[in-house]
């Protein structure tokens, strides 16, 4: 008997969501299989050299297989279906790749959010889904930005992003019908953008925002009806407007409906004050809304979730090599940055086997890629002897190899 290792349980579940891609080859399907489990197997660089030395192909193989499109967001929709509660928002981010080739497509100066400055390298555009209840961020889609001082392109950043949710909105919108992202996208351009794809849209706006009390009085006279009544002072709200909605020893929500004069439209906002621990305001900020209706409490708790994409950044540039790929074709850069990211999926799906969907669980992809790369060892180690794994009479030395290593073992 074998024992339900991190190996079988993540292939069984790619198996799983490749058989429900009918248009999918056997070879194609074959390697798909092959290289996920390869990112959270190798140690090291994630580059076509160490694909060869790792894998059963050579490095031209792996080059020319990276070359081949897929639909990534496809794969990552059905893993969602299968792996995800019942509530779920979309977020969007972009993420700086540091590149110094001069051959490299795309290749020019985005904002790197580390060092907190412009940096020469390439960005993509990554569309997540975050599952409240799970409190963590699966990847569905990363798309590589175009340097916008390019010659080849005419398209400013904002309008890229656009063109990014425009592509996907129809598929997005079966998952979702939320979206959250940073301060950087609370452009009427944008927002209003996916307001026509009939989303919503959450996010945060700078602390000196330009807002307008809406009046509830009764019109009297002749003239124009009175529709504002006047600004919003963010740093002294008027709590008799922007009434308390919750209350902890940590922050006090006040929530209302106001006037954006750069969005152009009425939003529901989330006045924050947080609190120390005497009591005292440290500090505040201003979420908001594009659905009237929405709980000032559950939109701070949505845009707290977009930061779990964070996660995803940094496991798959500590992991699974996001940032070492070796190539200076468009398409491979984008498999690379796609399949390195699903693989992360794949990591948490195994160390969330057997939980229920609707529970959040502490997850370590350290853990899952130890075990995995202890199983490839150990595989090359029983072939060369020819023995199998399948027969061993004890299994908790087996269990003991695999842990080898692990932070919590």
């Amino acid at each position: 008997m074998t024992i339900q290792n991190a190996f079988t349980t993540g292939r069984s579940l790619i198996t799983a969501i490749i058989s429900k891609m009918s248009d999918i080859g056997k070879v194609q399907a074959k390697f798909i299989e092959h290289i996920l489990m390869l990112l959270l197997s190798i140690r090291g660089k994630a580059n076509f050299l160490q694909f060869s030395r790792y894998g059963c192909m050579n490095e031209k193989s792996y080059r020319n297989n990276f070359e081949n499109g897929f639909d990534w967001a496809r794969f990552n929709g059905e893993f969602i279906s299968m792996n995800c509660s019942d509530e779920l928002i979309i977020g969007f981010d972009p993420s700086f790749i540091p590149k110094s080739g001069k051959k490299t497509p795309e290749i020019g100066y985005f904002y790197s959010g580390c060092k907190g400055n412009y940096d020469r390298g390439l960005e993509i555009g990554c569309f997540s889904i975050i599952d409240v209840k799970q409190n963590t961020a699966y990847h569905y889609k990363a798309v590589q930005t175009q340097n916008e001082n390019s010659s080849d392109t005419e398209n400013t950043l904002v309008d890229q992003y656009i063109s990014f949710f425009s592509s996907e909105a129809l598929r997005l919108r079966k998952i979702s019908g939320v979206l959250v992202a940073d301060a950087y996208f609370s452009k009427k351009k944008y927002v209003s953008a996916v307001i026509k794809k009939g989303f919503e849209f959450i996010s945060r706006l700078r602390d000196d925002a330009n807002l307008r009390y809406v009046y509830n009085g009764t019109n009297t006279g002749r003239g124009r009806p009175k529709k504002y009544d006047g600004k919003v002072d963010t740093k002294k709200i008027d709590k008799r407007r922007l009434k308390c909605e919750y209350q902890d020893e940590q922050m006090t929500l006040y929530s209302g409906i106001v006037y954006s004069i750069s969005l152009g439209s009425l939003i529901k906002v989330a006045f924050v004050e947080y609190l120390d621990k005497k009591g005292t305001v440290k500090g505040s900020a201003i979420y908001y809304s594009t659905n009237l209706n929405r709980q000032g409490r559950k939109l701070v708790q949505y845009y707290r979730a977009r930061y779990q994409m964070e996660f995803n950044f940094r496991d798959a540039k500590q992991h699974t090599g996001l940032t070492n790929c070796q190539s200076v074709s468009k398409q491979k850069l984008e498999f690379h940055f796609n399949v390195t990211l699903t693989s992360i999926n794949i990591a948490k799906a195994i160390a969330r086997k057997e939980i229920p969907a609707d529970q959040s669980c502490p997850m370590s992809i350290h853990d899952i890629k130890t075990e995995l790369s202890n199983m490839l060892l150990m595989n090359l180690i029983l072939s060369k002897y020819r023995v199998d794994p399948k027969f061993y009479k004890n299994q908790s030395d087996l269990s003991e190899i695999l842990n080898f290593g692990k932070f919590a073992a």
